[in-house]
């Protein structure tokens, strides 16, 4: 399609050659009205950029979400108007920019571009509605929380003749939709994944891929999965996975519809899964098996959202109420009793929840992406869970509370997150299986050298099991744990990590691949918990490294990774180096979902 007929389909999805010029004013008028307001300018500048300047690290102003709304609220939204900017056009506007390498014009070619449909159904907000800053900015970074979105702004355009009536922009940047993970861990162990995020333009997803391990008895394995979003206009999603490789063979469905926004008012999911041959329950389980196990998995939940008054306008409270059903049936295990491999017992758990959030975000770049826009919450979130657990030999009750809080200090630019949870069961009149999660996080404000960018990542996790199983442990393979390290000798049942991270944004681009070098420091001390936790073994990791990442493409972060580990543990080697795919790390946004135990990993 050419860039006029682009232009005249972003108008009106039949208008004719002759209001060709109409569409093109449309444009210059957008572009004078843009550059009346910083923010908006920048917007402008972020869809409508010259190749020139997509070689600059430009850290952009913060702002926060739905402030640039706020004049428009109360009005009548006339028309909803959807484009979507191919991953590799470099200018929105002039005809005379092109894309320009054959690669990316093929690429563009080979891309899935997003349905315009498919968007405009996503959307909570319709032709007709009332417009609500707060509401705008949420259904905004909706489309923009897509994996296979760059970004999504609204812009809003009042409507000549009319002092009531708006017309809402909504532009979208995709990012090109077929993506390949690879994991080389050495010559014998490789895994390689080839996907496709976007598949007919409408969000469904596509994955298949190996592994090859020449030391494990099965040395090849596969993996394949295929999952469907906003079925039938539903907002629910639906995907179908398989795997099979020296791990576990697995078949697993599941259903689920999400409280994606504020306007949400029921959620809820199904789980079904097969596993066989597995050495663990879950991945992040604290146990690894000698046997091989084979069991049943199943589970279901329902919730609703109450809307709350708030006295802040850019920001919502809301009350949730979940219901929740799980059942774990063992086929083969070890051998169980009464007291035996309480781990491994067939069980039934039945959960309630009620939790109480608050959330507002503001908007910036350069935290965790490279220069994309980031979505940033802060608020808090309150959740109280309990239910009973019907297992093969007992009945235990359950209880847990969870608090997380983020706060963002707008004079130092800085954002502290932090965690505190802490649920257990009650068999009789004895308290087990308890855990406390305590989780603290600090991101530094941006600071400029020259055309470099810096960032300091500050991280302190604490864990620790009560009353644990005889079999449970923890390691410090976790994320809370020390990166890169992987040890089953370091273990113990308490906790306590400090991780330390310098993030350098470069200028530098190399076939469309911005750089970033880190350097971390990380320091964990692990063992029992009748000792204090200064008095249990202590390990290190320093390492640095490159990361690659292409804001136009699906692909995972590549990650290049040199660390030294020192006082290494017998069944793990230092140094370390290796190339990774790594996913994007996210923030906590005070989302509920279904009512779980708290994990002990």
């Amino acid at each position: 399609m050419s860039e006029d007929s682009l232009f005249t389909n972003t108008l009106n999805g039949n208008l004719k050659d002759d209001t060709l010029k109409d569409g093109r004013d449309f444009y210059k008028k957008l572009k004078s009205k843009a550059y009346k307001n910083s923010i908006t300018k920048e917007l402008y500048g972020l869809f409508f950029v010259s190749p020139n300047k997509e070689e600059l690290v430009i850290d952009k102003k913060r702002e926060q979400s739905g402030q640039v709304f706020l004049p428009y609220e109360g009005k009548r939204i006339n028309k909803v108007i959807v484009d979507v900017i191919p991953p590799f056009k470099p200018n929105f506007l002039d005809s005379l920019q092109k894309t320009r390498i054959w690669l990316e014009k093929t690429a563009n070619k080979l891309h899935n571009t997003s349905s315009r449909s498919h968007i405009k159904k996503l959307l909570y907000l319709k032709e007709g509605d009332t417009l609500d800053a707060y509401n705008t900015s949420e259904n905004e970074r909706l489309i923009r929380n897509l994996p296979y979105i760059k970004d999504a702004q609204f812009i809003v355009i009042p409507v000549m003749g009319s002092s009531e009536l708006v017309d809402l922009y909504l532009l979208v940047k995709d990012q090109f939709s077929w993506g390949f993970d690879i994991d080389v861990g050495s010559i014998t162990s490789t895994s390689i994944e080839l996907y496709n995020r976007n598949l007919y333009g409408r969000g469904h997803e596509i994955r298949s891929g190996f592994e090859y391990n020449s030391s494990k008895s099965q040395s090849w394995g596969y993996i394949a999965s295929y999952k469907i979003q906003n079925i039938k206009n539903s907002r629910i999603s639906t995907g179908l996975t398989f795997s099979n490789n020296y791990k576990k063979s697995l078949i697993e469905l599941a259903v689920k519809k999400r409280f994606e926004t504020y306007m949400t008012r029921y959620a809820g999911g199904l789980t079904l899964s097969k596993t066989m041959h597995s050495n663990k329950i879950s991945p992040n389980d604290p146990i690894l098996n000698e046997e091989p196990l084979d069991f049943n998995y199943a589970s279901a939940w329902l919730g609703r959202s109450y809307k709350l008054k708030s006295t802040k306008k850019l920001a919502k409270t809301q009350l949730f109420s979940t219901l929740g059903f799980s059942s774990l049936n063992f086929f083969k295990r070890p051998k169980v009793d009464s007291d035996l491999n309480k781990f491994f017992h067939n069980k039934r758990m039945y959960l309630a929840s009620i939790a109480l959030n608050q959330t507002q975000y503001f908007k910036s770049n350069l935290i965790y992406n490279f220069g994309r826009t980031e979505d940033i919450p802060y608020g808090y979130l309150m959740q109280l869970t309990g239910g009973f657990e019907d297992r093969e030999f007992s009945y235990r009750k359950y209880l847990a509370f969870e608090y997380e809080r983020a706060t963002h200090f707008y004079k130092t630019k800085a954002y502290f997150f932090t965690k505190f949870a802490l649920g257990g069961y009650f068999d009789r009149d004895r308290y087990e299986q308890g855990n406390l999660i305590i989780q603290n996080k600090f991101i530094s404000r941006l600071r400029k050298t020259g055309r470099y960018r810096f960032r300091n990542f500050v991280e302190l996790n604490y864990n620790i099991g009560i009353r644990r199983f005889p079999e449970e442990f923890i390691t410090l393979n976790s994320p809370t744990g020390i990166r890169g390290f992987s040890s089953l000798e370091a273990l113990g049942t308490q906790r306590l990590t400090l991780k330390l991270e310098n993030m350098t944004f470069t200028p530098f681009m190399a076939a469309g691949f911005r750089f970033a070098f880190f350097n971390f420091l990380d320091i964990g001390t692990i063992g029992s918990n009748q000792h204090h936790p200064f008095k249990n073994k202590a390990y290190y990791g320093v390492g640095l490294g490159i990361r690659l990442n292409n804001e136009n493409l699906v692909f995972k972060t590549i990650e290049l990774r040199f660390a030294l580990y020192p006082k290494a543990p017998s069944d793990f080697s230092s140094p370390q180096y290796g190339i990774s795919g790594e996913d994007r790390p996210n923030f906590s946004n005070f989302s509920v979902d279904g009512p779980k135990v708290l994990d002990f990993e």
